[in-house]
């Protein structure tokens, strides 16, 4: 082998084992985290004054990342094609206005780029619906898939983006082991920083390529209880349970795990089921008390870097108070100072 190539061998590997720094939760602050969902209006979204005011307020509840989200479509779950990049309300500029800005609040910040598909609105289908029926779209999916997250990683890399995610809930396809192995395997080509996959709470135990990335994603949508509004002591209990499962995970593929989502809607089966945007009852002590506790049972654990919560909207304005999402929290007092209370934040 020639010295060149055992030169250029070498930094790979010292870059990427720099990168794996950054989220392990031993090596850098613990990740407390927040995802900032871009409203698709302009003048409201990412790179917009309405933005820095909310990373701002984002920062002062004491977090210090921010993830952030670009997408492709689709027009089917089976539709072997994704479009992307004509979304007049995300350009670019924005995207990189956005990271930039957020690392001048002092927030450093993970690319999610997603997959959006006229199904989950059409046919209540979700992320994990989206599978191939023959080997030839197989192949087609994955190249275009392909081609969507290196765009996306290129763009991190150039604007200095702290992590990226090379996907999010695929679980139709995730199972597709040496595929994923060669778009990550691409993936490492043109972005040097820290890489995870965002995978369905109940997803992760399935995916046999943990090893390809630097940390083990999972959306934290964990039923925690049989019970509404339940007590301190029940929550803990149930989180006890499912740290009896990410533990031995963690171990065995020898990463850290990451939440790159949880969240809570203030019902009062948000306990129950945690990922239901129908609100049955109201109950904001117990959304607030949801939030405390499971940022302060990840901190007891050395394996976990810590959690993005879902969600807060780049405005005050405009759609974010059309739609009144069950899931923003920048309006939600109980929940911002259960927030800073756990993330120690005077």
């Amino acid at each position: 082998m020639k010295p060149q190539r055992v030169k250029f061998l070498f930094l790979l590997g010292f870059l990427a084992a720099l990168g794996a720094l950054a989220f392990n939760s031993r090596a850098a602050d613990q990740v407390k985290g927040v995802s900032l969902a871009h409203l698709h209006r302009r003048g409201m979204g990412y790179g917009s004054d309405d933005c820095r005011a909310q990373l701002k307020a984002i920062a002062d509840v004491g977090a210090n990342w921010i993830a952030i989200a670009d997408f492709g479509f689709m027009s089917s779950v089976t539709d072997p094609h994704i479009k992307f990049g004509g979304d007049r309300s995300l350009t670019e500029a924005d995207l990189v206005k956005c990271i930039d800005d957020a690392h001048a609040t002092g927030l450093k910040v993970l690319l999610k780029p997603d997959i959006w598909c006229h199904d989950f609105s059409r046919l209540k289908k979700w992320h994990g619906d989206i599978a191939m029926t023959s080997e030839a779209d197989w192949d087609t999916w994955f190249a275009e898939y392909t081609k969507f997250i290196l765009h996306h990683a290129q763009l991190a890399q150039s604007a200095k983006a702290d992590g990226f995610c090379v996907g999010m809930e695929l679980e139709g396809t995730s199972r597709q082991e040496a595929r994923w192995r060669a778009v990550v395997s691409e993936v490492r080509k043109v972005y040097t920083g820290p890489l995870t996959y965002a995978a369905a709470y109940g997803e992760w135990p399935h995916i046999q390529w943990w090893d390809a990335v630097d940390c083990i994603g999972v959306n934290g949508y964990f039923p925690l209880t049989g019970k509404e509004s339940t007590d301190e002591a029940d929550l803990r209990r149930g989180w006890a349970v499912v740290y009896g499962f990410l533990e031995p995970f963690a171990k065995k593929w020898n990463k850290p795990i990451c939440f790159t989502e949880l969240g809570y809607s203030e019902s009062v089966r948000a306990g129950l089921e945690p990922w239901e945007y129908n609100v049955v009852g109201s109950d904001k002590e117990y959304q607030a008390r949801l939030y405390r506790i499971a940022v302060e049972e990840a901190a007891k654990r050395d394996f976990i870097v810590g959690i993005f919560a879902w969600k807060w909207f780049t405005s005050d304005q405009g759609p974010r108070m059309e739609r009144h999402d069950p899931f923003g929290i920048q309006d939600r007092p109980l929940v911002l100072d259960a927030l800073r209370r756990a993330w120690k934040k005077p």
